[in-house]
């Protein structure tokens, strides 16, 4: 097994035993680091012109975002999530067809906007975390 393999498999292993004891609250912020770093990656690819690495990153980081679109509860008809809905639909149409015409600033600007969400998201107060919706 080469050094790469083993990374890989690791760094797997790593985030499912993550994911299996995080909170809803901690699954949410990895995905929005796996949404950052999968920008971060396919900025790198355009930059090296690799074209396979940038379609594989750019279609990860929109599969995220339309992953945390998909858990909105718009039901409830709350306005943050309707707003919600309408952010992520703009990042992953814009993630698109910036990952199309390599344009790594648009991808910039959609990583800035991912990164602020994820800072507001991780100020949440522990004791909020479980809060469960009265039915």
């Amino acid at each position: 097994m080469n050094a790469n393999t083993a990374l890989a498999q690791y760094g797997r292993i790593k985030n499912d035993t993550q994911a299996m004891y995080a909170s809803p609250h901690q699954l949410v912020l990895m995905l929005f680091d796996g949404a950052i770093e999968a920008m971060s990656m396919t900025i790198g690819a355009i930059q090296q012109n690799n074209i396979s690495l940038r379609s594989k990153q750019s279609s990860r980081a929109i599969a995220i975002i339309n992953g945390m679109r998909d858990c909105l509860d718009i039901e409830t008809g709350s306005e943050l999530a309707d707003n919600l809905d309408s952010l992520y639909l703009y990042m992953a149409q814009e993630l698109f067809i910036a990952g199309l015409k390599n344009d790594t600033k648009t991808i910039q600007n959609i990583q800035t906007m991912v990164k602020d969400i994820r800072e507001s998201w991780g100020k949440i107060p522990l004791d909020k975390h479980f809060i469960q919706r009265a039915n």
